[in-house]
């Protein structure tokens, strides 16, 4: 099994996580007391009554529509990739490093020049407003109350400039290079005018992705990427 040290010492990896992940996780790290205000406590009713996110997902899988699951939860193929993905994150565990008296938690770590307070971030979700009404207004406040990143997809629900008063200091924005240049620096521009400072370039959708599971259930997209 890779390990890497305990986060309450030193983080070595930065993760962007499903979002319900961000408030939750690390709070399980800590050994003595509390971590930083990004974790959980027991005070938390959420941790109370969702203990683990496998929890969380039940609750979202019972209360989302079939077609809106399968499209958040689903990928490409038989979804061998995404399986791969979950072991490899299995493989990684947590080394204690005990008897070294006493100490306070700390989960923060230094991602492209910007200090976080844990190394979590809110990923870039599309077609979100299908998950939840105003779904990228929620997820800007949540990250900016945590001090998190927070990245708005290209295919979001909300444009920029309406999910830019919401934005806190970590504010990225993932972009689907469309191939009119004109386009893409418009994009661009936009994005860079409503505050947001890192760009997530994202390559891997050259056509349509193909869901074997979202056909199934009924929600289809379009036959190809537009430009």
């Amino acid at each position: 099994m890779a390990t890497i040290p305990c986060p309450a010492r030193r983080s070595k990896r930065f993760w962007i996580a499903f979002p319900c992940c961000a408030t939750w996780t690390w709070s399980r790290c800590a050994r003595h007391g509390r971590p930083n205000s990004v974790a959980g406590g027991p005070e938390n009713p959420l941790d109370a009554r969702y203990p683990a996110v496998e929890d969380l997902k039940a609750r979202a899988r019972a209360r989302l529509p079939r077609f809106v699951w399968d499209y958040l939860d689903s990928a490409t193929g038989n979804e061998t990739t995404k399986r791969r993905n979950r072991e490899a994150l299995d493989r990684i565990g947590l080394m204690p490093s005990i008897l070294h008296g006493e100490f306070t938690p700390d989960l923060s770590v230094t991602f492209l020049g910007r200090r976080h307070p844990a190394p979590f971030g809110i990923a870039p979700i599309g077609m979100s407003g299908l998950i939840w009404p105003d779904a990228e207004r929620h997820l800007a406040q949540a990250g900016a109350r945590l001090g998190l990143p927070y990245a708005l997809s290209t295919v979001a629900a909300a444009a920029p400039e309406d999910v830019a008063p919401h934005l806190g200091e970590a504010a990225w924005f993932q972009l689907y290079p469309p191939r009119d240049e004109g386009i893409r620096r418009d994009m661009l521009a936009r994005a860079r005018d409503a505050g947001f400072s890192t760009l997530i370039l994202t390559v891997d959708v050259p056509v349509a992705s193909r869901r074997e599971r979202q056909t199934r259930s009924g929600l289809t997209q379009p036959p190809r990427l537009t430009p």
